[in-house]
């Protein structure tokens, strides 16, 4: 399934994570990595949770921050946290700002410029 195909499905939900959100988590991070490869951008950390993941940018030294909210609750699809860290681990970061999932790549080559 591709990320969109979530969209509108009820997750499972438990004390753990489900097989079902570590497959759409593991789909998340690989069409990350094929929004932000060509603009020359890396993935710098990838954080798993509980039914929500966060994930750290980086390119020439500076770092963008992502976060999908809890996907069992939020519109995750069109909610997407992302905004400037002034190092990998400042998890204050800068001004909040939110895209959606296929805009990830476009909004972070706009924040790292």
């Amino acid at each position: 399934m591709r990320v969109k195909d979530y969209i509108g499905i009820e997750f499972e939900t438990g004390t753990r994570r489900t097989q079902q959100y570590i497959n759409f988590e593991k789909q998340c991070r690989k069409e990350l990595n094929a929004m932000i490869k060509p603009r020359g951008i890396n993935l710098h950390k990838f954080y798993g949770n509980h039914f929500e993941w966060t994930a750290v940018l980086e390119k020439d030294g500076k770092f963008v921050y992502v976060h999908i909210s809890d996907v069992r609750f939020w519109d995750w699809y069109n909610d997407v946290l992302i905004r400037t860290m002034a190092h990998d681990k400042d998890w204050h970061g800068g001004q909040n700002n939110k895209c959606a999932f296929n805009e990830i790549g476009e909004y972070a080559e706009k924040l790292f410029n």
